[in-house]
């Protein structure tokens, strides 16, 4: 599928910008192949030729490397800022105002939310590559095992939303690697590949896997990330969704509801919350499904 692709191409990113951090300081404390290969071995060494190399392309190394940096909070590529809607609240509820390369930060996310609804959620997020994993993996032992299919109030995320800032206000902006699973599973990244270490966000991490794999699918991100609610919240007129031919569709089918991640219902035109992951169009065996602009 193409939507797992750009998520692990999105993964890649994270490690690169990990690794680059890691390559900016051997760079500015080095600048020398030699010497970073006797303070950090061969492979280090490969690596710092391939960026310094990479960076010198486009212009002075350093220069360039400072022009993409971050993590799902916030990343820089090219010099462009992209900004989480959470981090832009957040600060904001903080410090009364934003930096304008913050805010600037927000126009890329927020334009998608609106022309194409929650697509973040099945086109870039990296946590719901794992809760896609997850859900396979739960129909495998779904066989052997039995997994209740818990639902909740979609006013829950709503909820960890309003108790997310207020912790942030109280304690700081870190409390979102303990409730945002993609910005654990950045968190994660940069710890390990830039310092070494493993991050505290990684408990959290595994504590969301379990919930998908024992309350439901895909569990937390139907009912507790902030972001995907948010998200859905503000695309919820989006120019470009699932559109479909009552002629065509079979009134005793329910694929597209049965197979629909967010559990959306494309069979009753309902988009809130669609994140566009196409699961629907393939299971439709009629191919009344197709994605297009909402019919008037």
């Amino acid at each position: 599928m193409l939507s797992v692709a750009t998520r692990v191409g999105v993964l890649a990113m994270l490690c690169l910008l990990a690794l680059w951090t890691e390559y900016l300081n051997l760079k500015i404390g080095y600048n020398n192949p030699r010497l970073v290969e006797l303070s950090s071995g061969r492979t280090v060494r490969m690596f710092y030729e391939f960026s310094d190399a990479f960076f010198s392309f486009f212009g002075e190394p350093v220069e360039m490397a400072q022009r993409n940096a971050g993590m799902t909070w916030s990343i820089r590529l090219g010099g462009v800022p992209f900004t989480d809607p959470v981090a832009a609240l957040t600060v904001f509820m903080r410090n009364g105002r934003m930096a304008p390369g913050f805010a600037l930060g927000l126009i890329l996310p927020l334009g998608l939310a609106l022309l194409f609804g929650r697509v973040f959620c099945s086109w870039i997020c990296p946590a719901s590559l794992l809760f896609f994993t997850i859900t396979r993996v739960r129909r495998l032992l779904g066989r052997f095992f039995y997994f209740p299919e818990l639902q909740a109030s979609p006013g829950l995320a709503w909820g960890v939303l309003a108790g997310g800032l207020l912790a942030a206000w109280l304690f700081g902006h870190g409390i979102w690697t303990l409730l945002l699973p993609y910005l654990g599973i950045g968190q994660t990244i940069f710890h390990g590949l830039a310092f070494g270490t493993l991050a505290v966000a990684v408990a959290s991490v595994l504590v969301f896997a379990l919930i998908d794999l024992c309350l439901g699918q895909q569990f937390t991100c139907r009912y507790l990330c902030p972001t995907g609610r948010l998200l859905g919240f503000i695309g919820s007129k989006a120019r470009i969704t699932i559109r479909r031919d009552a002629s065509q569709c079979l009134d005793a089918c329910n694929s597209c509801v049965d197979t629909c991640p967010l559990k959306v219902k494309p069979k009753l035109d309902e988009t809130v919350n669609c994140s566009l992951c196409g699961e629907c169009l393939v299971t439709c065996p009629t191919g009344c499904l197709s994605i297009g602009r909402p019919k008037s």
